[in-house]
């Protein structure tokens, strides 16, 4: 898979008149268990490492198990408490990140499905309290969950008779600030507001128009009474939306697709405020920057894209992934007056950082002239040549794991990445 994605990527880009992107040499085998930045060394927390307790389950042939993924919440005066899928199970426990070694004896809670594997999760952090806290959890076939798995009396289902969508729940978010809504996003290129006091209904939802864009359509469900879905999204022609992402302040929503495009809507409103487009292949992982003036985007193309709110625009490029990029997100922890830090993990196991210099948020200025076709995949401002925006070189590029790396998250203290055979590991910060 490596290979094909690096050989049908460079063969875009001849098509499109660039240079092929170059690959380091890989370390086979050789896993890391720490690295150095300029702030220090960080290193692996062997004792603080999440996994499920017993062996692998057994995946039936042909079927490639759901992306494992990592959701956390910060409970007022108890801590953190960490979920995450693997294969058809679900895991939920209390985060001791570096403080204390985990103990997976005793879960929160533990479910193993049936007929369906869980796909993506989120916990409300709006409503959470010491003793409560909502956790949504999408499945493979199109359900939605809603679970305490603190009081394990909250248990409602959404989509149960697969009336609104029948294709897999790719990412769930809960409306940021608000106790009820959330947003749903499928492999059929829609995405779906629900609230979760409102009922589904037992007949397939009529929609009528509400408003349209360039690219997007918005639905309003035909009925007499209020349910759910209050709002039906269509992205492009119906490719997988595959992560949605609030802004910092929830005003703007970023959504990243399999046709590889990257959509920033001004929530509210459903206006578009701009696109950026993959070299090749789609988009799968997106992020925002603590102050809401960048985005990052990951994909098929082995790149980090760097997309600019103010100049609406793709102002940096990061190569040195050789596969797939499946988790990016910005270190809002850092302090750093000069530059950004953003983070990525990929296919190819290797955790990357990168740093954008706050000199570079103004793109370059193009080295010849051109007239941007909006047809054409490379040279517009969604898309630039590589020699039309800045190209951002690994700081730190390390295999650290020996299966394809999918979550990644900074936190104060530590760096937190999971891997596809269930393991979620800790990475301390440098003391300060």
């Amino acid at each position: 898979m490596m290979a094909r994605s690096d050989a049908l990527c460079n063969q875009s880009l001849l098509e499109a008149g660039e240079r092929p992107i170059e690959r380091p040499l890989g370390e086979p085998g050789d896993v890391k268990t720490q690295f150095v930045t300029r702030e220090g060394t960080y290193r692996l927390m062997t004792l603080s490492e999440y996994s499920r307790p017993n062996r692998v389950g057994y995946q039936p042939q042909g079927q490639t198990p759901p992306q494992v993924r990592v959701s956390l919440v910060s409970l007022p005066e108890q801590g953190e408490r960490i979920c995450f899928n693997h294969g058809r199970e679900l895991y939920v426990y209390v985060y001791k990140g570096i403080k204390k070694a985990a103990d997976l004896s005793k879960p929160l809670d533990k479910k193993v499905y049936k007929g369906a594997n869980p796909t993506c999760h989120d916990f409300n952090a709006a409503s959470a309290s010491a003793d409560s806290v909502s956790l949504l959890i999408g499945f493979s076939t199109g359900q939605i969950q809603l679970i305490d798995p603190i009081k394990k009396e909250l248990h409602k289902l959404f989509n149960e008779e697969r009336l609104i969508d029948k294709t897999r729940v790719t990412c769930l978010r809960w409306v940021p600030g608000s106790k009820s809504l959330f947003l749903a996003a499928h492999a059929s290129g829609q995405l779906y507001v629900y609230n979760e006091e409102l009922p589904c209904g037992s007949t397939a939802p009529h929609y009528q128009p509400f408003k349209a864009g360039e690219g997007f359509t918005v639905s309003t469900c035909k009925t007499k009474s209020t349910r759910n879905p209050l709002f039906r999204w269509l992205l492009g022609t119906g490719a997988a939306i595959n992560e949605l992402a609030f802004s910092p302040s929830g005003a703007q929503l970023a959504a990243v697709s399999q046709d590889g495009l990257l959509r920033v809507f001004q929530y509210d409103s459903m206006e578009l405020l701009g696109t950026a487009r993959s070299y090749f292949g789609g988009l799968l992982c997106v992020a925002w920057s603590r102050d809401g003036k960048l985005i990052a985007v990951g994909g098929e193309d082995d790149l980090v894209t760097v997309w600019s709110i103010d100049h609406k625009r793709v102002i940096a490029r990061a190569q040195g992934h050789r596969s797939w990029v499946a988790a990016v997100a910005f270190d809002w922890y850092l302090e750093a007056e000069s530059y950004y830090r953003i983070g990525s993990v990929g296919h190819d196991t290797q955790l990357c950082l990168w740093e954008l210099p706050e000199d570079a948020l103004s793109p370059p200025r193009p080295k010849v002239k051109r007239q941007p076709d909006p047809l054409q995949l490379v040279g517009t401002p969604g898309c630039p040549r590589l020699m039309e925006c800045h190209n951002l070189e690994p700081l730190v590029c390390k295999k650290v794991a020996h299966e394809r790396l999918t979550s990644l998250i900074f936190q104060p203290d530590c760096v937190i990445t999971a891997c596809q055979d269930g393991y979620v590991y800790t990475w301390a910060r440098p003391p300060s």
